[in-house]
C-alpha cells in the first residue's frame, strides 16, 4: 500500500509543475474468460499500469521492452508481469531474481 502512495505521490508532481498526465483504462478478454481491468497513467516521461489480477489490485512500473510496452515491480524480482502490444497482452508471474516469466493469461484482448 505504502509503494503505491509513493507512485501517487511521484506522478503528481510533474503534473504540479505543468507536465501532461495521462490516464486510460481497457478491459482484456483472456483466455479460459478470465477479464483483467487495467488502467494506464502516464506523466513526465514515466508510466504506470494498475491492473486486477487474481483477486488483486497490482500497480506495476514500466520495464525496458524491446516491443511493445512491458510493465513490472522493481522488487526481489518476484512479481506480475504485464506486457501490451497493440490490442493484446499478456500477464505472467516472474519468480525471484534472474526467474524467466511463466505465462499466466495469454492471448488477451482489449475490447
Amino acid at each position: 500500500m505504502r509503494g503505491a502512495a509513493i507512485i501517487a505521490a511521484g506522478l503528481l508532481l510533474p503534473a504540479a509543475a505543468g507536465a501532461q498526465t495521462s490516464l486510460s483504462s481497457t478491459i482484456y478478454r483472456c483466455e479460459r474468460g478470465v477479464e483483467i481491468a487495467a488502467s494506464f497513467i502516464g506523466a513526465a516521461g514515466s508510466s504506470v499500469a494498475v491492473i486486477q489480477v487474481e483477486g488483486r489490485q497490482v500497480t506495476l512500473l514500466q520495464e525496458p521492452a524491446a516491443s511493445g510496452a512491458r510493465y513490472g515491480w522493481p522488487s526481489d524480482g518476484a512479481g506480475y508481469v504485464f506486457w501490451t502490444k497493440g490490442a493484446e497482452a499478456t500477464v505472467s508471474w516472474r519468480n525471484g531474481a534472474g526467474g524467466e516469466p511463466v505465462t499466466l493469461y495469454a492471448a488477451c484482448r482489449a475490447g
